[in-house]
């Protein structure tokens, strides 16, 4: 590596751009005297709000890494982990019971010594006292889920463009039988020598129309025929009003609760990374 070429990493670590150029494709701070004009405002927490294009860009956001960069499914369940795992952890701090769900399967539960606790660790758990409330439930299950979580425990503020509906859902996502790259608002015709595929908007990648992915996207929502001028308003986002598209609810576990293979992989990971930080 040249001297040169130092100083050109070392001035972009200092200016903030290095790896984090991703950052203004996904999300942009609101700003002062300017109206907001992208599908999604969202505000996590403490952090300064901001505007988003797609549901990939809310966690995101939420995460301030690349939530994007990966179609495995455990990869993915385990990135909305390191999302909730601060806040279960927070609640557990204030004896406030606390679930962590991947659909029905619960995956930690702080009432209970973790896979990775050691015996003493695990002892500390029977002298513990709990608030009598329910507990706390963060649903690892897919994108809709774990967003609807953390708006329902205060975590997020969403509020949706008043002529978009990828999280409401609207008539024509709820005609839709599944996902498909093909439709999708989000795909865009940006090459010539790509006729039977595009530029997916939504995760800034490459995509073919009828790429497996597309079939479950959480941020599929069917092209419209005639599109429409951008509203001028926002929809605040509760929990109730978020829509799950039955083909997002591919179960990654039997119908009676049991666990299949995927979720006891799930979990190895879970202890493994639990016992590697601690």
């Amino acid at each position: 590596m040249t001297e040169t070429t130092v100083y050109e990493i070392t001035q972009r670590v200092y200016n903030g751009t290095f790896d984090t150029l991703w950052r203004p494709k996904f999300f942009t701070p609101l700003e002062e005297g300017k109206a907001a004009s992208k599908e999604f405002i969202v505000k996590y927490l403490d952090r300064e709000a901001v505007e988003t294009h797609c549901l990939a860009g809310i966690l995101t956001y939420v995460m301030d890494y690349p939530y994007f960069d990966t179609d495995d499914e455990i990869t993915k369940a385990l990135m909305r982990l390191e999302i909730v795992k601060p806040l279960h952890h927070s609640l557990t701090m204030q004896g406030v019971k606390s679930r962590i769900v991947y659909g029905s399967v619960t995956l930690l539960d702080n009432t209970q010594p973790p896979p990775y606790a050691d015996p003493e660790e695990a002892a500390e758990y029977e002298d513990m006292e709990w608030s009598d409330e329910e507990p706390v439930e963060w649903n690892l299950f897919n994108d809709r889920t774990l967003i609807q979580s953390l708006i329902r425990n205060e975590a997020l503020i969403v509020m949706e463009r008043a002529d978009v509906f990828v999280l409401r859902g609207d008539a024509a996502l709820r005609k839709a039988k599944q996902g498909h790259c093909g439709s999708c608002r989000y795909l865009v015709r940006d090459r010539e020598d790509d006729p039977d595929g595009g530029l997916c908007t939504a995760y800034y990648q490459r995509t073919a129309d009828d790429a497996p992915i597309g079939a479950c996207c959480t941020d599929f929502y069917p092209r419209p025929k005639k599109e429409k001028p951008p509203a001028d308003r926002y929809v605040l986002i509760e929990p109730h009003i978020i829509f799950f598209p039955p083909y997002m609810a591919k179960a990654m576990f039997d119908a009676d609760g049991m666990e299949t293979e995927w979720l006891k992989e799930l979990r190895k990971e879970i202890a493994k990374r639990g016992a590697e930080t601690d």
